[in-house]
């Protein structure tokens, strides 16, 4: 191999220092992000795609290469798709807002909120509710590992219509694993399931009204071990297609 002399020093001293341990390991030289986690979702059925703005900065929109313009947030996504955001800890504004278009003339702010967070902790804000009124909901979402061989889920009840104040069971592979999960109410807690093997069949979940056989909606879910999962009911009593009361699955970690 013909290497010039400044090529080859370069490269025995690079090799000098990765024999010498810890002394040029990238993984020690890389400072940890700090801050607070948050993940936003939009879960309002009836909302059209938003912006959400965080001590009035834009702070959604998509992880893509530019010049490609940020996407909006529209139902039923999260921001971000995957992990968590970082912002500063303490209390910040949160603004949800569906931009001006070709048929709409100005800016509509749906919601407001103050978002009060502590570093290192990891939250959900979700936008719910329908035309004229919709809200934020805020969960500190703990993510500690009891048992590493189990799975972590949870169920979200934001469903809208006249029979919104009723109570749902959350049912995994057969079996209830909560119940009487209210609007907006115990929707905090994770409930440890039996965990599968990686690239095996999913299992059946599903939500009942309380105490009943009913299957109001359902889906699959592929729990793996260590893992957290957010059970979200959305959608609108009797409504169809886009707003029909549906079962959305998000991994939070």
């Amino acid at each position: 191999m013909n290497y010039k002399p400044t090529a080859f020093l370069l490269l025995i001293s690079t090799l000098f220092l990765w024999s010498c341990g810890d002394t040029a390991d990238f993984r020690n030289s890389v400072v940890p992000a700090t801050g607070a986690r948050v993940k936003f979702y939009h879960a309002a059925p009836d909302a059209a795609g938003i912006d959400i703005y965080v001590n009035d900065q834009k702070f959604s929109g998509v992880n893509t290469v530019p010049p490609a313009v940020p996407a909006l947030l529209t139902y039923f996504n999260s921001f971000p798709n995957q992990d968590y955001a970082l912002v500063t800890p303490g209390t910040a504004k949160v603004k949800v807002v569906t931009p001006a278009s070709t048929t709409v003339t100005t800016d509509a702010t749906l919601a407001t909120a103050d978002l009060t967070t502590q570093a290192d902790t990891y939250y959900s804000v979700f936008l719910y509710g329908t035309a004229p009124t919709y809200n934020t909901l805020t969960l500190t979402d703990n993510l500690t590992v009891q048992d590493p061989a189990q799975a972590y889920v949870r169920l979200v009840n934001l469903v809208s219509g006249a029979d919104a104040a009723a109570t749902y069971d959350l049912v995994v592979n057969g079996t209830v694993v909560a119940s009487g999960i209210a609007p907006l109410k115990g929707a905090a807690t994770f409930f440890p399931i039996p965990a599968i093997a990686y690239a095996t069949t999913a299992v059946p979940v599903q939500i009942r009204p309380t105490g009943a056989s009913t299957v109001l909606a359902s889906t699959t879910l592929q729990p793996y071990a260590s893992r957290f999962y957010t059970l979200v009911a959305r959608g609108i009593v009797g409504g169809t297609t886009t707003k029909a009361v549906i079962l959305s699955v998000s991994t939070n970690r």
